[in-house]
């Protein structure tokens, strides 16, 4: 069984003590059905009582720390001096010449490797081989994102049968692979609940830059909320014709939808389908004059047009 441990209220300490969107988030959260989801003790203490669900985690500092929190189960504690059945001992390896350290784990049942994300340049499988060998325990991999990587390092990790357990966190904070979009991968690789419906990100993307108080990049992978609107007249046919030649999972499916950005990129299939999306009657012969007015509006404006502008186009050249 592939697993999936959420880290985000691990990484929040310094954010926002908005409480009401804290717990609206971790709710949302749960419903993404997470093996695991590791909350600070910062986290613990503010949101008590917390929402129920089997899967908590507790970050501490130190293994003496275990007794100020009898109700959990299960700890993760950084560089844990002795192994038990509650406490994950979290190695950070800074780059691939420290792999050889975790020998010195080898009578522990499980550990958790954070960082290794400079092995995306090297033959990444055969660390990861590696690590098997050297140690015999489970091995939970939390890929750190120095080199843009972790998503992909998380992914083969799990695909290629490597480890069974990433721990992610979502939208990336903290410097982590991104939990939904590890997720999605899982999902086209029809390892993990291929027939859910994760329509929730995109509240789930408002509440964290609320709390954060940081933007999500319109073009970020999943949760942005511009990744399906589309311009280039090929990239348009293309998906009018068949979207999963561009798009391989339906934007619904994510909570979006996808939008005809009509600009100086775009063809004449994009225009005829932004026109009858918007209700407006034209005929063949007219499609060429509104996509000249187009080109040139859009570059003289360095922008995509908006419907409104379109509408006044179109209107101007079928009069």
């Amino acid at each position: 069984m592939l697993r999936i441990i959420d880290r985000t209220f691990s990484c929040l300490d310094n954010m926002s003590q908005d409480i009401s969107a804290l717990l609206s988030f971790l709710e949302l959260l749960i419903a993404t059905e997470p093996d695991g989801i590791e909350l600070s003790g910062q986290m613990f203490e503010l949101l008590s009582p917390l929402p129920e669900y089997a899967g908590y985690i507790l970050r501490i500092e130190k293994e003496a720390d275990k007794a100020k929190f009898p109700k959990f189960c299960r700890f993760v504690c950084r560089n844990a001096a002795k192994q038990d059945e509650k406490t994950i001992c979290e190695i950070l390896l800074n780059d691939m010449r420290e792999s050889y350290t975790i020998s010195r784990y080898k009578d522990y049942k499980r550990i958790r490797i954070r960082g290794l994300s400079d092995i995306i340049t090297t033959d990444y499988l055969q660390v990861f081989a590696h690590l098997q060998k050297v140690f015999h325990g489970e091995i939970e991999y939390c890929p750190t994102n120095r080199y843009s990587f972790a998503t992909a390092l998380a992914s083969e990790w799990l695909v290629n049968g490597s480890g069974s357990t990433v721990v992610t966190s979502f939208g990336g904070i903290g410097g982590f692979a991104p939990t939904e979009e590890v997720i999605m991968i899982l999902k086209l690789e029809r390892l993990r609940k291929v027939g859910k419906n994760y329509s929730l990100f995109p509240e789930m993307a408002d509440l964290l830059r609320k709390i954060t108080g940081n933007p999500i990049r319109m073009d970020k992978p999943i949760i942005g909320n511009r990744i399906f609107h589309v311009e280039s007249g090929i990239h348009v046919d293309g998906i009018l014709k068949n979207p999963k030649c561009y798009e391989p999972f339906l934007p619904e499916s994510v909570g979006l939808r996808r939008n005809i950005v009509i600009g100086k990129q775009s063809g004449t299939a994009a225009v005829k389908a932004k026109l009858d999306e918007i209700g407006i009657a034209y005929t063949p012969e007219q499609i060429p004059k509104m996509l000249e007015q187009i080109k040139a509006n859009s570059d003289q404006k360095n922008r995509a047009l908006t419907d409104k502008e379109l509408i006044e186009i179109a209107r101007g050249c079928v009069a």
